[in-house]
């Protein structure tokens, strides 16, 4: 099986509370709250490595430096990136989407306390950062105290919710940690782009180390990939909203972002045609409290497991097919229901969409607020349950300028329920044998 290719793009938007979306933050002086309203980091794994970049936008209640603390699952390379390579991923997505130096000191004496072994420690800019592996759990705490004491601080916190999770990560296998210590002050400040390359068989974005965190984020997630995401490790896939429509790219786009990860793929494959393939571009995003993150983001290409549940509706083959959950759908609408012969509505000339209706109320999910798809039951006499609206609004794209725009379906009716029919999702299969990697909604029949 070729392996995986994913460009992970992540703008995050943390509410302005003390929080930190993908590391554990220890302020040298307790107390001291710290903010960090934006985030930036981009992801390329190839199904063997990971690159991870990340740049922070940070300030605090009172000038102090932090500790940050990233969990990874195998040793680092660690070196200077750019907030270059964000801005051209932002803006290729951007196009896209609307068009249709590192000074390493190592260190030479072996590390006092058995428990742990020290790495790396690297100065890039503000940050020093080491890099330790960890044996044991009490480490951690102990590790961390000494090296705040050296640094002239005689009452360091660590919270026991953060030590908890520490632990926890050691015992699934995860002993390499990075230690990122900076300054911080007042005036919100973006700091240094730094790169993580380390081996992974999943692609991996630490989210469980913020739970000793408190507040709400939305974290958005730009996803680029020439294979399927399959396996949901971590958080589930359940927690990942879908926000848009599926878009393709070409490796060339990737190369323009970063020639290290354009080289990550292409030595991975002996063809180097691959330069042909397309790349799917997948928009996300996942919103929470930060203390509700009790596992990562871990995702694999692994095909066992699928094979089952096998689904032909309308001559296009789905597998791991299910009913969806919470169905009917919930809603707080006055209910109401419609009985009729189902029969398809339809747009202009120039935004030609088509919808299934009831008594000439078009019907949209009332779970997804679209159009009603893949419901093949025109000319059957039905009976649905939801709420009538005046209008409705889709997407669709201008065939002139290609821009989005909002269309407006008059007299619609949202369904929550469709007597003695079973909404299920599953994954597409193509005719090339590839799969979808966005999970599709199909209607059937109650047996």
């Amino acid at each position: 099986m070729k392996k995986t290719i994913l460009l992970l793009v992540v703008f995050l938007l943390i509410l302005p509370t003390a929080a930190s979306a993908d590391r554990g933050s220890i302020p040298y002086i307790p107390g001291v709250r710290i903010f960090e309203p934006s985030q930036d980091a981009l992801i390329a794994w190839n199904g063997e490595e990971e690159i991870l970049i990340l740049s922070t936008e940070l300030y605090a209640s009172e000038a102090t430096k932090i500790l940050q603390v990233l969990p990874l699952p195998a040793e680092p390379e660690v070196k200077k990136s750019s907030r270059d390579v964000l801005r051209r991923a932002n803006e290729f997505v951007i196009q896209k989407f609307f068009d249709n130096l590192r000074q390493p000191v190592f260190r030479s004496e072996i590390s006092k306390t058995p428990a742990a072994e020290i790495k790396e420690e690297v100065v890039i800019g503000s940050h020093d950062i080491l890099v330790v592996k960890v044996l044991n759990q009490d480490y951690f705490v102990s590790w961390v105290n000494n090296h705040l004491e050296e640094k002239g601080e005689k009452t360091p916190q660590i919270s026991d919710s953060l030590k908890s999770t520490i632990n926890n990560y050691i015992n699934r296998g995860y002993n390499y940690f990075v230690f990122d210590t900076i300054e911080v002050s007042p005036d919100p400040e973006i700091n240094e782009a730094i790169s993580y390359k380390f081996k992974t068989d999943e692609l991996y974005y630490p989210l469980e180390i913020t739970k000793s965190d408190h507040g709400v984020s939305e974290i958005s997630l730009l996803v680029l990939t020439n294979q399927n995401l399959i396996n949901y490790g971590g958080i589930a896939k359940n927690r990942v909203n879908e926000k848009n429509p599926t878009v393709e790219l070409n490796l060339f786009d990737v190369e323009y972002i970063s020639s290290d990860i354009h080289d990550l793929f292409i030595k991975k494959n002996d063809d180097l045609l691959t330069y042909s393939s397309t790349i799917q571009l997948l928009n996300w995003s996942i919103k929470d409290d930060l203390a509700n993150f009790n596992s990562d983001l871990l995702v694999d290409s692994k095909l066992e497991g699928l094979l089952k549940n096998e689904v032909i509706y309308q001559g296009t083959t789905f597998i791991d097919s299910q009913a969806e959950a919470n169905y009917p759908y919930p809603s707080e609408k006055e209910m109401e229901s419609i009985s009729g012969v189902v029969e398809m509505r339809m747009g202009s000339r120039m935004h030609p969409w088509l919808a299934p209706s009831i008594n000439g109320k078009a019907l949209f999910n009332a779970r997804t607020n679209r159009i009603v798809n893949n419901f093949d039951a025109e000319g059957e006499k039905i009976t649905v349950k939801g709420y009538s609206s005046k209008d409705g609004q889709i997407t669709m794209r201008d065939p002139i300028d290609k821009m989005p725009v909002l269309i407006n379906i008059s007299d619609v009716f949202y369904v929550t329920e469709i007597v003695g029919w079973t909404p299920y999702t599953g994954i597409a299969i193509s005719s090339d044998g590839k799969l979808n990697n966005e999970r599709s909604r199909f209607w059937l029949k109650n047996k």
